[in-house]
């Protein structure tokens, strides 16, 4: 437990806590505390002023204008309680997009997007409940009860020890049940990543589900979560069930003392009517903040199971973006005796070659047989296991990841667009570019043509991952966007393979227009490619077979599915 509440903190302190925001409302916390602490002492001498001489309006005037200043100040504080409590959220959650932004990529490879996110969204929500809603009441109801109690003490001792007897039992009620919702809530917030997991996967890949007509199986996996955590929270329910009118019970039965003991002393004489009524002022104070306290536990145990999820994102490693400047923004590439695998898997078993600056050179092999990983390894999405990887003279493991990212351009066969205009597709990686370089890009990767003909030109929203766009078009946005960065080094996960005849011969004019004078390094699948390679490299098994040129092409067409 102890050990949570310090997790929590370390979140909470991480995410920039504005100390004066906070000073500033525990002073006015105070105030108000002070303000409805003096209510039941002027109450007090109101009622004894009845049996001494009769009404008075000026302690009635003072009463009214004490609770005004109450109801003034209790507004404010409790609107900058929740401001505090919203900027403590705010910050946290961006601490963890950040975060996440930079975190590796064999942690994307482990976790499903939708688990992520529920991590940013849904515990960082639990979270907020616990600050902005049940910490306001907490920290004044802890005011309020310590100032109670000591006047209290002061007005009668002993019917004071006599309600603080409900204190231990409370506590002895409240330990097991909380920890018990500890339990509850992490599993169940466990439970609802893995429906947003599910969710995310199923929506994102709707046509595939409607084409293999699996809408029952996925309703039925769909189901079975949603049971899970209906479940889970009628396990909560029965705590609160019991946690509730427990706490309500033992309120009760400290009352009934209290309004009995207190009437047998006011009939001898011991303390007088105002001051009983005094006492069940006080009491009321006391009761209310201590009743919400059972919620504020609950609702804390929550937030530390939470804690414990968000916890595991930001203790992941993230990249170290800083390194050594990049001497020459063009120079061959060489990989040195790389080994690599793939948890227990070898990918690459010592693989040694260079890819010449200015050049191309094409990337062969069965599938499997470590093409694509050759890419994520140059974008050092991973680290080499053993061996290195050299730009120039220059360990590519010891520069600058912005720097040395920053001469790459992309484009995959799939040609991954965001949800959003063309144009803040083509703008995706240099935010700064006007709009004649974009137009310029665009008629580079011959993609003006339809763009300008399009009913909103370039504000045209292309749907999430591009899906109103065809495939042609979509390849020809991204060999614009990458045409934008104006890259040094541009690799190309072959981008005319699922192209039918026509789409294929635009994009293959933009890629003309792309791979001029740059270092391209392709994944081949189509003989064209191959063709207009100034270098061939063949893998086989997780090493290089064999390296050549044109010469290589028939050799190839009769080994693997070139077309």
């Amino acid at each position: 437990m102890q050990d949570s509440i310090k997790k929590l903190w370390t979140l909470v302190r991480n995410s920039h806590i504005p100390k004066k925001l906070v000073i500033i409302v525990l002073i006015l916390s105070l105030i108000e505390t002070a303000a409805a602490l003096a209510v039941p002492l002027f109450t007090m001498k109101l009622i004894n002023g009845f049996s001494e001489g009769g009404f008075t309006w000026d302690m009635a005037a003072y009463v009214g204008l004490v609770l005004v200043f109450q109801a003034i100040v209790s507004g404010l504080s409790f609107y900058l309680l929740r401001k505090l409590g919203e900027r403590i959220v705010a910050n946290l959650r961006q601490y963890i997009w950040r975060h996440v932004l930079y975190l590796k990529v064999p942690y994307f490879d482990a976790h499903e997007s939708g688990e992520t996110m529920s991590r940013i969204t849904q515990d960082t929500s639990v979270i907020k409940e616990l600050i902005t809603n049940q910490f306001v009441s907490f920290i004044s109801g802890i005011f309020a009860i310590v100032g109670a109690v000591a006047i209290l003490l002061w007005i009668d001792w002993k019917m004071t020890l006599l309600m603080l007897i409900a204190v231990p039992v409370a506590i002895l009620v409240t330990i097991p049940l909380g920890q018990r919702m500890h339990k509850i809530s992490k599993a169940n917030q466990d439970e609802l990543a893995s429906f947003s997991g599910h969710l995310g996967r199923v929506l994102t890949n709707i046509r595939l589900v409607k084409t293999s007509q699996t809408e029952p199986l996925e309703q039925q996996k769909g189901n079975a979560k949603i049971q899970q955590l209906y479940e889970y929270g009628l396990k909560e329910a029965k705590i609160m069930a019991m946690l509730s009118p427990i706490m309500t019970l033992i309120m009760m039965v400290v009352l009934i003392l209290l309004f009995g003991y207190g009437g047998s002393q006011v009939a001898t004489g011991a303390i007088t009517a105002g001051e009983l009524v005094a006492i069940i002022i006080y009491l009321i104070q006391i009761i209310i903040p201590f009743t919400q306290m059972a919620t504020f536990f609950t609702a804390l145990q929550k937030a530390l199971g939470a804690t414990e999820r968000v916890q595991e994102i930001v203790q992941q490693p993230v990249e170290i973006m800083e390194g050594a400047a990049i001497q020459q923004s063009s120079a061959a590439i060489t990989f040195d005796d790389v080994v690599f695998q793939y948890h227990e898997r070898p990918i690459l078993k010592g693989v040694s070659f260079t890819i010449p600056e200015g050049k191309t050179t094409a990337f062969v092999s069965s599938s499997g047989g470590g093409k694509t990983t050759m890419f994520s390894l140059l974008a050092r999405f991973y680290d080499v296991k053993d061996g290195e990887i050299r730009f120039g003279q220059q360990p590519i493991h010891d520069l600058s990841i912005t720097q040395w990212r920053s001469l790459f351009g992309y484009v995959a066969q799939d040609a991954p667009l965001m949800n959003g205009t063309i144009r803040e597709n083509v703008r995706y990686g240099k935010q700064d570019a006007t709009e004649e370089e974009v137009r310029t890009a665009l008629e580079a990767a011959y993609a003006w043509s339809f763009v300008s003909q399009l009913e909103q030109g370039l504000d045209t929203e292309v749907g999430e991952g591009g899906i109103k766009l065809s495939g042609g078009q979509k390849q020809r946005i991204a060999i614009a966007r990458a045409l934008l960065r104006n890259p040094k080094i541009l690799l190309l996960d072959e981008a005319t393979s699922n192209l039918d005849n026509d789409s294929e011969r635009e994009v293959q004019r933009a890629l003309e227009s792309l791979m001029k004078d740059r270092t391209t390094i392709v994944i081949a699948h189509r003989l064209s490619t191959i063709t207009n390679a100034d270098q061939i490299i063949l893998f086989e098994d997780g090493r290089v077979a064999r390296i050549g040129s044109a010469d290589m092409i028939e050799e190839l067409m009769k080994s693997y599915d070139l077309k």
